[in-house]
């Protein structure tokens, strides 16, 4: 692994470290409180029918979780009922469309037991086509009682663990690492003040060497966040060799890009995962949204209800959103900033036949001040964002998207 090191100006470690805290919450996508009730059933008919006869993108996302309300639900209750809209599901979509991935969301592998977990897997082929080995993904809490290897002996692939303050989640990268997962990730979260151990537990969770270490995402912030530690994790990772691959994910430096040159198309999914080609993300779960084309939606967020709407039919949908062009050209390229950490003005005229300039004329002038900052510049037509602006990408990606469309 190469290494590296970064000259530290004190004074730019202040503006970095205040701009991390004020970094938006959804910029990729609208925050599900925008979801319109009036976005049901024959929405969500609509949406799946529309992307059955698109050529691109054919293939499948699933997203499993148990929300809110389904930690405390009977384990074999929410099994059926997960079972229930897996099929109904499934008998929505095309034949031809095809699983690659599945994400198994924090606390599911709480909610049902590893038997369970398995059978909800075992499934998925069942009622859907699915490539040859698709990622399955299971996030766990550095603190669960679950061991990995329960994990890994019923399907799961790739583990992430998400860290926790009074937990020893470089462990369970460790015993991961022993039971032959493929892909072994650590998600960080925003470190309070009062967490004297995070850098103590980075260092750990860098000589453990995962695949994958995600950076904080200022969705839930502590207290009293430390943002100087954020930025001393950062660093970190970097001095290890660790590379951004888009969004919050770094990569182990000897590793190949697993996307390739960025073309545009690449895209970060509702589980926040960049992925080298974009899918439609199905989640099923009590409040779970998903993303097909354009269409936004979310389910039901009470396990009784949810259920008595799948045995009569009905996916179950409580709310959704359908994005204008106006927002799909916005949404293209805050992720082209998230996952290329740059943005090509001329390609994006190319796929959309609008002019860069005067669709965002409006917006361009709050780029600014990060511009001043050195964050980021304009190479001819081509935003690159330097390496402290990447940490930034929320921010930048803010800047094309109108406010009322940010949290």
């Amino acid at each position: 692994m190469c290494a590296m090191s970064f000259h530290v100006d004190e004074s730019e470690d202040t503006a970095l470290q205040a701009a991390l805290l004020r970094q938006p919450r959804h910029v990729l996508f609208p925050p599900a409180d925008q979801f319109s009730t009036g976005f049901g059933e024959s929405g969500w008919r609509a949406a799946v029918r529309a992307s059955n006869e698109h050529l691109i993108p054919r293939g499948l996302t699933l997203g499993f979780q148990a929300g809110r309300g389904g930690r405390d639900v009977p384990p074999q209750a929410y099994l059926d009922t997960l079972l229930l809209a897996l099929q109904l599901q499934a008998d929505a979509l095309a034949e031809d469309r095809e699983v690659v991935a599945m994400v198994l969301q924090l606390g599911l592998a709480e909610t049902l037991p590893p038997s369970q977990l398995g059978q909800l897997l075992d499934a998925v082929p069942q009622h859907l086509r699915t490539v040859a080995r698709p990622q399955v993904e299971v996030r766990l809490d550095a603190g669960s009682a679950l061991s990995p290897a329960q994990l890994r002996a019923v399907g799961c692939t790739r583990l992430n663990v998400i860290d926790r303050a009074d937990a020893p989640g470089p462990t369970l990268l460790a015993q991961a690492r022993q039971v032959g997962f493929t892909a072994r990730y650590y998600q960080l979260r925003v470190p309070g003040s009062e967490d004297t151990g995070f850098i103590e537990r980075v260092h750990e969770v860098l000589a453990e060497a995962p695949e994958r270490i995600l950076l904080p995402a200022p969705c839930a912030l502590p207290q009293r966040p430390s943002a100087a530690h954020w930025l001393q994790a950062w660093r970190l990772l970097r001095d290890a060799g660790y590379e951004p691959i888009g969004g919050d994910h770094y990569q182990r430096g000897d590793l190949p890009n697993p996307h390739g040159p960025g073309d545009g198309q690449r895209h970060c999914d509702l589980a926040g995962v960049p992925r080298r080609d974009r899918s439609d993300f199905i989640g099923l779960g009590l409040s779970a949204c998903s993303q097909i084309g354009e269409v936004f939606y979310r389910l039901e967020d009470e396990l009784g209800e949810w259920r008595t709407r799948l045995q009569s039919g009905h996916m179950g949908v409580a709310a959704g959103l359908i994005l204008s062009e106006d927002e799909r050209l916005a949404a293209e390229v805050a992720q082209s900033i998230a996952c290329d950490h740059a943005l090509d003005a001329a390609a994006f005229e190319w796929r959309n036949d609008v002019p860069f300039d005067e669709c965002f004329a409006e917006l361009l002038p709050a780029l600014s001040p990060l511009l001043a900052r050195g964050w980021a510049h304009w190479d001819a037509r081509v935003l690159r964002l330097a390496e402290e602006g990447r940490l930034l990408w929320r921010m930048m990606a803010a800047c094309f998207r109108p406010a009322a469309a940010i949290a």
